[in-house]
């Protein structure tokens, strides 16, 4: 499977590593395969990972008026996730493949937690990285409003 992100990605979450940290980080990820139709999330379930999309698009799916309705299609490079991986809050919504099966990288919080434990620095950029993910997120949201 290709990199996550090209090296000279201005993508937040990779936007500080060094060719072996990106490598590092990467490896403590589980590649999975969503099968077409198949969920990654599912509204209401309670987990700490977060993913990223390296193949295929995904569709975002809320309630909206007692509908399933998809708010939002996401493709290779984005990140998805990020609220419960930080704060264990249960998911909002549902996603799941479309017409397509999907590759995506999966990072459990914990396992990624002890994997950087004893390497401080790096634990910090990702902390950094994902703070900046977080803030795009706001702002993106609030020129929504």
């Amino acid at each position: 499977m290709n990199k996550l992100f090209a090296q000279q990605s201005d993508h937040p979450l990779f936007r500080y590593f060094t060719e072996a940290e990106r490598d590092r980080i990467e490896s403590i990820a589980n590649v999975k395969m969503i099968p077409q139709g198949g969920a990654l999330i599912r509204s209401g379930d309670t987990d700490s990972t977060l993913f990223a999309v390296e193949e295929g698009h995904l569709d975002i799916v809320a309630m909206r008026d007692g509908k399933p309705t998809v708010v939002a299609t996401v493709g290779p490079g984005d990140v998805l996730g990020e609220v419960s991986f930080i704060d264990d809050s249960p998911r909002t919504v549902t996603v799941r493949a479309g017409e397509e099966a999907v590759h995506v990288r999966a990072w459990d919080k914990r396992t990624l937690s002890e994997a950087l434990a004893f390497e401080p620095q790096l634990l910090a950029k990702f902390a950094v990285a994902m703070s900046e993910l977080l803030v795009e997120r706001l702002r993106d949201t609030a020129r929504r409003v």
